[in-house]
């Protein structure tokens, strides 16, 4: 069936309508609520208009281009900036790149005594000049997702647990450096290969204009500093910001969420396609909790369900909080000769498991960030016992639990999607998904009282993403009691 032939909601409509405007607008599309066809309506209905959706990765936006007419192109940022780009540049994309090692002995970086927070107290720690060299280049790579025209010592992103006299001194000292980096990695006569962020930030620091009447802005609240500027910055084109504020979930990697920013007209579509009431009115009472005044409402002829009670009978999916949890649960799947597939971040994993070997061994790791700043095992056990260190501390205690060759073979023996029993995956991963049957983990962040509860906003924004996955099912058994309490605080306008 035609994308036209479908009879658009009233709140389809609207949005709709408004964007026949040609002004810049924002849609609020909750959990399930028909975002994709809202924009194929919105193109359909412009059909003398050149369109341009823009998504984060290209599976995605190839999948957009076989939904949307002719006359809507379907890219990612990268794209468009790779086309634009002096080739010069583009080539170094297949060069090798340089070491932590090298580009200490490059740039004659030596070892630094600063500051660290231990157990309370300060105590003297060295950097070695492959860590510095770490901190020169992941600088590179900040300064590229913001919008400075220009690297500065605040884009040297020190860890927190340095004194913070020793982190501004450390900023200045290493400035030179990241400079210098950032000047060799925009020289197409220079011999060392960059990332993509590099060619990305070069285009957006040419204020390009983007060849299109209408921009469609697919996932906006997960816009980074560097694509919120250039979008801004298009005079001649429509643009129309679409997404969720409250699945907003990688402010942690320089998400700056546009739907809550952005002063535009707004329209809102608040019927979810994907699950009846029940899960509507669970995922209400955690958006109520994250200030907003609007119901999710769920789609009256579905007949989905909340469970409470301990795991039963089969499921598609379980969704846990972190990385370890899931590798826990991959493990205990094995051992009970399930097929089990994992939707969490493998390569993240075999790394981390690969440096936790190389450190027992006495040996440092580079190029894996939780673990870079130690010398020794003892060393990551000692971190972990402070707050900065609560993080890694569940992956700490895997390899500890059962060995680095146990969680390499469990790696291996992930089933294909298609072939598995059932799913784990991060809630992370999850969003953009959907299954039947969800099971939610017990690994949440938040602490209850009897009246009381205590939670991040962080946190409820991931719980909202992993309760709107399901279809059919949702077991909220390990989450129950803190959805006891933030329903008793639910206002009435919220019950829907």
């Amino acid at each position: 069936m035609s994308v036209s032939a479908h009879q658009p909601t009233p709140e389809q409509a609207v949005a709709i309508e408004q964007a026949c405007q040609g002004n810049s607008l924002k849609v609020v599309a909750y959990a399930g609520t028909g975002k994709t066809t809202t924009l194929q309506m919105m193109s359909a209905a412009m059909p003398k208009r050149r369109g341009m959706y823009l998504a984060f990765n290209k599976a995605i936006a190839t999948e957009a281009q076989s939904k949307f007419g002719g006359n809507v192109d379907c890219r990612t940022f990268h794209s468009l900036a790779y086309r634009n780009v002096a080739r010069g540049i583009t080539d170094k994309l297949r060069l090798p790149r340089l070491s932590p090692s090298f580009l200490a002995k490059e740039y004659h970086l030596t070892p630094i005594t600063l500051r660290r927070l231990m157990g309370g107290r300060y105590e003297k720690y060295v950097l070695m000049p492959s860590r510095l060299a770490s901190l020169v280049a992941d600088a590179v790579g900040f300064f590229c997702s913001t919008s400075s025209q220009y690297p500065a010592p605040r884009h040297l992103q020190a860890p927190s647990w340095l004194h913070p006299d020793d982190i501004e001194s450390l900023q200045q000292h290493l400035y030179p450096a990241l400079e210098r980096r950032w000047l060799e990695s925009i020289d197409p006569h220079h011999q060392a290969g960059i990332g993509h962020d590099i060619y990305l930030k070069l285009w957006a620091l040419s204020e390009p204009n983007i060849p299109a009447d209408y921009i469609l802005f697919d996932e906006a609240q997960d816009a980074d500093p560097l694509m919120l500027g250039i979008l801004l910055r298009q005079q001649r084109s429509q643009v129309i910001y679409v997404g969720d504020a409250h699945q907003q979930i990688y402010a942690w990697r320089g998400a700056i969420n546009a739907m809550q920013k952005l002063p535009l007209p707004e329209s809102r579509l608040t019927t979810s396609f994907r699950f009846g009431p029940d899960i509507a009115a669970n995922a209400n009472a955690i958006l109520s909790a994250l200030h907003e005044t609007v119901p999710l409402l769920g789609y009256q002829a579905l007949d989905s369900k909340l469970i409470r009670t301990q795991h039963h009978g089969a499921r598609d999916a379980i969704l846990c909080r972190t990385n370890a949890r899931a590798m826990e649960l991959l493990l205990a799947g094995l051992v009970k000769g399930d097929k089990v597939s994992l939707q969490a971040d493998h390569v993240k994993l075999a790394r981390f498991v690969d440096a936790a070997s190389l450190l027992k061994q006495g040996r440092r790791p580079n190029d894996v960030p939780e673990l870079a700043w130690f010398n020794s095992w003892h060393d990551v056990h000692e971190y972990c016992e402070t707050n900065e260190g609560s993080d890694i501390k569940p992956l700490v205690k895997l390899v500890d639990d059962h060995g680095t060759d146990a969680l390499k073979r469990a790696l291996v023996k992930i089933s294909p999607i298609a072939q598995a029993d059932y799913i784990i995956s991060t809630a992370h991963k999850a969003k953009g998904l959907e299954w039947n049957r969800v099971h939610i983990e017990d690994d949440y962040q938040f602490k209850l009282n009897q009246n009381d509860y205590k939670i991040s906003d962080e946190e409820l924004r991931l719980l909202y993403v992993a309760c709107t996955r399901a279809k059919v099912s949702l077991n909220i058994h390990h989450i129950y009691d803190l959805m006891q309490l933030l329903n008793k605080k639910m206002p009435a306008s919220m019950r829907r």
